[in-house]
């Protein structure tokens, strides 16, 4: 559809919805007045019953510009009316308007004082948004973990907290969050796994807080002795800086998570080793965390080097057989594209302290909302019966916390062509970039990072056959560690279930406290021949130690 074609399509919708509106007053009006007869209650006393008593005429300071008002409005009214369109002066004028006059109105005798009828009180319960039936009164109790950030939850909880930022090659400022130990230790020199969590799409460092500490993966890998780093991908609440744009430019908007893979995650594992003063971390990732990282070593071959071990929850790579609102996305595209070229380079659903509170009031955990949950299990799949629900309004005041409009047309494509490729621009660009009308797909056969992988059959987003269909068929066996099939988790379950901890989370902990024992070994083997070999350069080699350097 063309833009003037667009453009008549909502001008006669805006009209025919006015005419329809205009068709229903009049309807109201035409009404007889026993046709409101059935909104009064049954005992109440019928107008004939009830004594006239005339009306008093209000005595009211008629102004030429501003007639709602019985008094003259104060002056910083008139001053604000004055900036608003007024001519200067006109505003403080206060002449009074000419009107005709009428005959008195006819006097009434007194009327007989008229006893005081009887009054309830109504009380108007809450409506189910699903069912629209009526639920008994509620009193609304916000939870402060819905107002928080993320360095208030992590303190609210007992732990310490710091904030770095991260600037990327192409100007964007990003904030990591870290947990450098946990709630029962102190700060000490002793050398800890450096664990970095990267959140997926729409979605903040907050996700891997908003649980219990027991349930909740920054925290559980903190009080596993770890020093865990949280991310933030460019465009979401914490990360909305630039060195020379500001968020509400266009431009600012101009990325998708091909931007993100080629240089947010690239900003940010370097700030974490270089503060750490570490080679390698373990990079933990969810959703769009994994595909960023799986595009960023396609991308750059040397960035495998810095990640020790990849942990894939939810992993995103082909968007195959999704449901729910990200098929209707895929299946919209057109439509979508259309509006994007419309409208350009904007946000997509910000996240603010006022759509914090109302989500927080709408999603009560004793309002019992079904609108929240069915939003959630819409994106993520089917209720698996192991989502907390009395923390659905923690979930949803901190997320969605917004992205571009770009990322979101980039997911479009993503579904409608079943492949994992750069942001389409169209056939003509494509043909000058890459010689064919599509830009080629990420090639995850270049993938060489020990991967383990933790996915499920019931998710709607990261779908058993795109893993199964594509990254295990794609990535050379020898570097999947894990490849772990879990039942009944959703794409949330992943972040939020209540059996993550014991299916993922303390698997992880095992793995990483293992390979953490075995570095720490493997480093002291290497200083003492090091150590060794300056001491005595023509000392015979220990062939032992050397063996355990290469296992």
């Amino acid at each position: 559809m063309k833009c003037p074609q667009l453009t008549q399509f909502l001008f006669f919708s805006i009209v025919l919805c006015l005419i329809d509106a205009q068709n229903d007053l009049n309807t109201i009006f035409e009404k007889t007045a026993d046709w409101f007869k059935e909104f009064l209650p049954k005992n109440a006393p019928t107008l004939a019953s009830l004594p006239f008593i005339p009306p008093t005429t209000p005595k009211m300071s008629l102004l030429n510009f501003s007639p709602i008002f019985p008094t003259p409005p104060p002056i910083s009214m008139m001053m604000s009316m004055s900036k608003h369109g007024y001519p200067p002066g006109i505003s403080r004028i206060q002449a009074p308007i000419s009107f005709p006059t009428f005959p008195p109105l006819p006097t009434f005798p007194t009327p007989k004082p008229f006893p005081t009828l009887p009054t309830s009180n109504f009380t108007f319960p809450p409506l189910s948004a699903n069912s629209m039936k009526l639920l008994p009164p509620v009193n609304i109790t916000l939870d402060p973990e819905a107002l928080m950030s993320v360095p208030e939850i992590v303190t609210h909880w007992g732990y310490p907290v710091e904030e770095y930022n991260v600037v990327t090659k192409d100007g964007y400022i990003l904030t990591l969050h870290r947990i450098p130990y946990g709630r029962n230790e102190t700060r000490s020199k002793k050398l800890r796994p450096v664990v970095f969590l990267q959140h997926g799409l729409l979605c903040t460092s907050s996700i891997w807080l908003l649980n219990l500490p027991s349930q909740s993966a920054g925290f559980v890998f903190a009080d596993a002795g770890f020093d865990v780093w949280l991310g933030n991908m460019r465009g979401n609440t914490y990360s909305k800086s630039h060195l020379r744009m500001d968020h509400g430019d266009a431009k600012y908007w101009r990325f998708s998570w091909e931007e993100m893979a080629r240089y947010d995650l690239e900003a940010m594992v370097d700030g974490i080793l270089n503060v750490t003063k570490q080679k390698q971390l373990y990079f933990i990732g969810h959703s769009q965390g994994t595909l960023t990282m799986f595009a960023k070593l396609v991308l750059s071959r040397g960035f495998a080097g810095k990640i020790r071990k990849f942990f894939a929850l939810a992993p995103v790579a082909r968007l195959v057989n999704v449901k729910g609102m990200f098929h209707t996305l895929g299946e919209t595209y057109p439509q979508f594209k259309l509006f994007y070229e419309m409208i350009g380079d904007k946000e997509f659903l910000p996240n603010n302290i006022f759509t914090r509170l109302l989500t927080d009031v709408l999603c009560d955990r004793k309002m019992k909302n079904p609108l929240c949950e069915d939003f959630i299990y819409q994106v993520s799949g089917p209720d698996s019966n192991q989502l907390n629900k009395t923390r659905i309004g923690i979930y949803l005041a901190h997320n969605p916390a917004g992205t571009s409009w770009k990322n979101i047309i980039h997911y479009a494509q993503m579904v409608k062509s079943g492949k994992m490729r750069p942001f389409d621009y169209g056939a003509d660009h494509s043909m000058k970039l890459y010689g064919r009308t599509h830009p080629p797909e990420f090639d995850l056969s270049q993938v060489e990072v020990p991967l383990y992988l933790f996915y499920s059959d019931a998710d709607w987003l990261a779908t058993s056959n795109g893993v199964e269909g594509f990254i295990l068929k794609m990535i050379d066996q020898k570097y999947i560690k894990l490849s772990k099939k879990l039942s009944d988790f959703n794409h949330n379950d992943f972040l939020w279930g209540l059996r993550a901890r014991e299916e993922i989370y303390d698997v992880i902990v095992n793995v990483i406290s293992l390979d953490h024992r075995k570095f720490r070994i493997q480093d002291g083997v290497r200083r003492y021949l090091e150590a060794k070999s300056n001491l005595s350069p023509n000392s015979t080699s220990d062939s032992f130690l050397e063996n355990l350097l290469r296992e």
